[in-house]
């Protein structure tokens, strides 16, 4: 018998069980889904060679580590530039990065960083305009977090996901 080499149903399920809570051990998941440890282990490891999880992290409160202020900073740069600003943002402001994103519309660049006080957020805005081929910036005040996930698994996931080579067979 033939195995089939693409991501299915029972992958998805221990990938949505993992995002809900990354330390749920396998043990847990297996009793979940009517699996053995071994299996959901062979589906995990299956999901990471596929790409699919890319890491485990801590989810950090911030505010407990005196960064409580997050800002979302739009950035417009010179023509062709913005993937050179973008990397070039991740570089100059390193650890108050969230996210850094190229983006569509009026804005090339989107910027999510962390900063202690007013003094914190010029002190890394001066660094940003510092940097070549940033034209402008917008800053906002991030005042209230609804909901912050760092994933989710879509409930319309198409099924079965294939690797390359058995996309070609």
């Amino acid at each position: 018998m033939q195995r089939r080499r693409g991501i299915g149903d029972k992958e998805i399920k221990v990938l949505r069980m993992l995002v809900e809570d990354g330390r749920t051990t396998y043990t847990g998941i297996a009793k979940k889904l009517g699996m053995s440890p071994a299996g959901v282990m062979k589906k995990v490891r299956k999901l990471e060679e596929f790409g699919i999880i890319k890491g485990y992290t801590a989810i950090v409160d911030h505010a407990k580590l005196r960064k409580p202020y997050k800002y979302v900073i739009m950035v417009k740069t010179e023509p062709g530039k913005h993937l050179e600003v973008a990397k070039s943002i991740q570089e100059n402001l390193k650890e108050s990065v969230l996210e850094v994103h190229t983006i569509t519309g009026p804005y090339d660049v989107i910027v999510k960083l962390l900063a202690g006080n007013s003094e914190e957020l010029n002190e890394l805005l001066k660094k940003l305009h510092s940097i070549d081929g940033v034209r402008e910036t917008n800053t906002s005040l991030i005042l209230e977090t609804i909901e912050e996930r760092p994933s989710v698994v879509p409930e319309d996931v198409k099924l079965p996901i294939l690797t390359k080579e058995s996309k070609e067979e």
